[in-house]
């Protein structure tokens, strides 16, 4: 028995796709281009032969050093084998010997394949195209679901999610012959996509796991040392990932619930109600998509339990005398699975109504700011009303007194000029007083053309 392997712990990336990573190559539109292996398949029509062909070209350049990892775990009875980062030609040597000992030992046996994608980043999973195709031809002589590699290499794979698969396979004597489901799901919020596919025969359990959670694994390698015999109770490894993966849920409602609270408690006003609204719009639209992503996790979980249901019901017919373990019952665990993750749907949608409830008071709060600067600006607007008032008055008053003197001012200074003359004889008017009229009214007239041409031009100027 080996202990394990020797992970690290490896914290998931948050995803923020950008389709630049995206091939270049557009998908193919010849449905006819098929890969060599895809007449292997029990479900052609759910597979698109050509896209599985133009993913594994494209796998082609890919960096090697961003290549994805494969890790498998043997047990067979009480013996169990860790096999880290194989290579092509020990994961086909694995495949070759566990069938040869399918056919030669009637023992139950369990493989398990873990392929880890994630050190490439490349399109809206980790790691689209990683995964080598000398490899991918090895999983599928294994029994790979192409289904799945038609999710993985597919555009809209972000939003377009791989339905639940269950399919069930008999013998010509109506006997049944094998027992295979697929599933995806999301190990937390924004944290990239996994897949899990189970494949049961009479003696064989065989699992492949993408990007399956690596605390998970830990808790799997533990629990195999204590009891080994977990490790072929019915659908331990996919109830195992689940509860992780509800942990992964757990921990990003509460991080933004931490957020929220900061909201909640900030009772002074805001010095950018902008900034802060945008931040609760942020945080509404991750309660939005959390919550999606919650109620499709609990479908994930009904389809399991069910999925369970139909496992047992078929091994436990008495025509059939597969091996099962019948005294424990996974489907108690998916039970409590669901109804957490009920909780945690339920919970989102009571902190998406708060923050939208922070939402419309930072909306108020911001409306009656701006009334109260709406009368701060009308009250300061009356004082300059006011204040241009008493101007108006102290105009008016000089322009009465100014009014008052200007006849004598105007006489005054026509007669102080030397074309009049106060002699012994009485005023004298000088024979040039022409000039006086001459000079001063066309002076005057080009003083009032010149305003009034001002005049003219600013009020084209505002009407332009």
């Amino acid at each position: 028995m080996q202990s394990g392997p020797n992970l690290q712990p490896f914290k998931h990336p948050l995803r923020n796709p950008t389709w630049s990573h995206w091939p270049s190559t557009p998908l193919p539109a010849d449905k006819s281009q098929l890969p060599k292996d895809f007449e292997a398949s029990q479900h052609p029509e759910l597979e698109d032969g050509s896209l599985i062909a133009w993913g594994l070209e494209e796998s082609r350049l890919v960096d090697p050093n961003s290549r994805a990892t494969i890790t498998v775990l043997q047990v067979c009875g009480l013996d169990i084998k860790w096999h880290e980062n194989v290579d092509d030609n020990e994961l086909r040597a694995i495949i070759s010997q566990d069938d040869f000992n399918y056919h030669k030992s009637p023992s139950e046996s369990l493989q398990i394949f873990f392929i880890n994608t994630f050190q490439g980043d490349s399109g809206w999973l980790p790691g689209n195209f990683t995964i080598r195709p000398s490899t991918v031809s090895c999983l599928r002589n294994g029994g790979f679901s192409g289904v799945i590699l038609c999710s993985i290499y597919s555009a809209e794979g972000l939003w377009a999610k791989m339905g639940n698969q269950c399919f069930l396979q008999h013998d010509h004597d109506g006997n049944l012959a094998s027992f295979e489901l697929s599933y995806r799901y999301q190990f937390a919020y924004n944290h990239g996509m996994s897949y899990t596919q189970f494949i049961r025969t009479r003696h064989r359990h065989r699992y492949f796991c993408i990007n399956y959670p690596d605390a998970a694994i830990q808790r799997l390698t533990a629990y195999l040392k204590q009891e080994p015999s977990l490790a072929f109770r019915p659908f331990f490894l996919d109830s195992l990932s689940a509860d992780e993966c509800l942990k992964g849920f757990q921990q990003d409602i509460a991080d933004r619930r931490s957020e929220l609270r900061k909201h909640e408690r900030t009772n002074k006003e805001y010095d950018n109600y902008n900034k802060a609204t945008i931040a609760l719009h942020y945080l509404s639209r991750d309660w939005h998509t959390l919550s999606q992503d919650c109620l499709d996790f609990h479908s994930r979980l009904e389809f399991l339990h069910d999925s369970l249901k139909k496992y047992l019901k078929h091994l436990l017919d008495g025509r059939n005398d597969w091996a099962v373990e019948r005294f424990t019952n996974t489907g108690e665990s998916f039970e409590v699975l669901k109804s957490q993750c009920e909780t945690f749907a339920r919970w989102t949608s009571v902190y998406r109504d708060r923050t939208n409830i922070r939402i419309n008071l930072l909306f108020h709060l911001a409306n009656q700011q701006e009334s109260r600067t709406s009368l701060q600006i009308a009250a300061s607007t009356a004082k300059v009303a006011e204040q241009t008032q008493r101007d108006s008055s102290s105009m008016i008053t000089i322009a009465a007194v100014t009014m008052f003197f200007l006849p004598g001012t105007f006489i005054s200074a026509i007669l102080s000029t030397t074309f009049f003359d106060y002699g012994p004889d009485g005023l004298s008017v000088s024979r040039k007083w022409w000039i006086l009229p001459a000079t001063t009214i066309p002076l005057m007239i080009a003083t009032f053309a010149v305003w009034f041409g001002w005049q003219y031009w600013r009020f084209e100027k505002k009407r332009g």
